[in-house]
């Protein structure tokens, strides 16, 4: 079976029938042996000089400075990653590849002789703007896609029932890292304001806060404020909290923008509070590249002898994967009784929606059960599990917008689809 793998640094994902993995572009030298993902980035803040985070974005031969084990450059760290995730996706023989507009043509070449020496081949190599560009069933606008160290926007548009993606555009120091940084300041802010307590003063509390920021900006999206808690340490921050946040990176991007032109916002930066563009904007979530690529694949695949990078994709007939951007929702009220939220039909991670049903959630194996029109959360609990960003109790009742994640990078959230 072919695989799909989207070489995005913030979260390159692998996806094979059933199995869905997301692995941070993070490489962490733990003394004995390299770890990728989700294990180096949740000790990013704590062993910063043992962490790379630019081997992709930097993907070269040169030699690594500082270094990292036996790495010898961003080279090695890569190979390493790929072999990680190829064992991880039960070993596919065969890959369809996407990737950023921000590969070079020597490093789109270092990255066909890297993937020569791993027991798999590539069956295309697919510019990932075009696919989501596709995806989004816009006839024309502007990707703009959040890596870790820059902010990347691709022009695409239709033609000839085809999507193209043309020029791209760097915003360099403007990535999710630097994004993170702002978010990270403003919330150890509102700790000192709320409880005199600075989570980073101390590397483990600011690994701690640095870890709950995706769901927390999920939470924050879905309820209009959000809670985090650390060393036992309670805050509440709203949108408007944030606000400058989302306005700093607007005004930083917008030299780069068009305004006759819409704007497609990969995830997360749909979540990012402020942020309003002079445009008419749009959320997506990289998911929507593995359902589009296999929808193409036969138009898609390339000879092992003529691999270029295909800027050229089919175009989808529908944009039903599109979220138009609008204003948040606010704070919920004490009281749900004059407008309760409908029961959650579905749960949406990776850009997958599934059925949202009594008995057993995967990847835990967590348990809910019917009580009257109501879905709860049934005991034995895991103990890493979180709802919107707090330890999962039982007997919550889920509703729509709930947020539900784990320690092992499990992320889904609640949603409705109405008939």
């Amino acid at each position: 079976m072919t695989a799909v793998l989207d070489l995005h640094d913030t979260a390159l994902k692998i996806w094979r029938g059933d199995t869905d993995i997301e692995s941070p572009g993070y490489a962490w030298f733990d003394g004995k042996q390299f770890r990728f993902g989700i294990a180096a980035l949740r000790t990013q803040r704590r062993t910063p000089r043992e962490v790379n985070t630019r081997f992709w974005s930097q993907l070269g031969t040169a030699p690594l400075a500082p270094p990292l084990g036996k790495a010898r450059h961003t080279a090695d760290l890569a190979h390493e990653h790929l072999q990680t995730l190829y064992e991880e996706a039960n070993r596919p023989d065969r890959v369809l590849l996407t990737v950023p507009g921000s590969f070079t043509r020597e490093q789109l070449s270092l990255l066909l002789g890297i993937v020569e020496h791993l027991p798999f081949s590539i069956d295309g190599l697919i510019h990932r703007s075009a696919l989501l560009g596709s995806a989004s069933g816009m006839g024309q606008g502007l990707h703009v896609e959040l890596q870790l160290h820059q902010t990347l926007v691709t022009q695409f548009q239709v033609s000839d029932g085809h999507v193209a993606a043309t020029n791209s555009q760097a915003l360099p120091g403007e990535g999710l890292l630097a994004l993170q940084d702002r978010l990270a300041n403003s919330i150890a802010g509102a700790f000192v304001d709320q409880t005199r307590f600075d989570p980073l003063r101390s590397a483990d509390g600011e690994q701690t806060l640095y870890d709950q920021l995706p769901v927390f900006l999920a939470t924050l999206k879905a309820q209009g404020e959000a809670h985090m808690s650390i060393n036992g340490y309670d805050v509440r921050v709203t949108q408007e909290d944030l606000a400058c946040v989302g306005a700093a990176y607007a005004n930083a991007l917008q030299p780069l923008l068009d305004a006759d032109s819409p704007i497609l916002l990969e995830s997360p930066l749909d979540q990012l509070p402020g942020l309003v563009m002079d445009s008419s904007a749009a959320g997506i979530d990289n998911g929507a590249i593995v359902t589009t690529t296999l929808k193409f694949a036969d138009s898609l695949r390339q000879a092992p002898d003529a691999l270029v990078l295909q800027r050229r994709v089919p175009a989808e007939s529908t944009n039903s994967r599109v979220a138009p951007q609008t204003e948040s929702p606010a704070p919920a009220t004490e009281s749900h009784e004059s407008n309760p939220l409908p029961r959650p039909t579905h749960w949406v991670s990776g850009g997958i929606a599934k059925a949202f049903t009594p008995g057993a959630l995967s990847p835990q194996e967590i348990q809910l059960e019917q009580q009257g029109t109501s879905i709860i959360l049934a005991a034995p609990i895991p103990q890493d599990l979180n709802i919107n960003g707090r330890a999962a109790e039982a007997g919550h009742v889920f509703t729509v917008g709930d947020v539900i994640t784990d320690a092992m990078g499990f992320n889904a959230q609640l949603i409705a689809v109405e008939e």
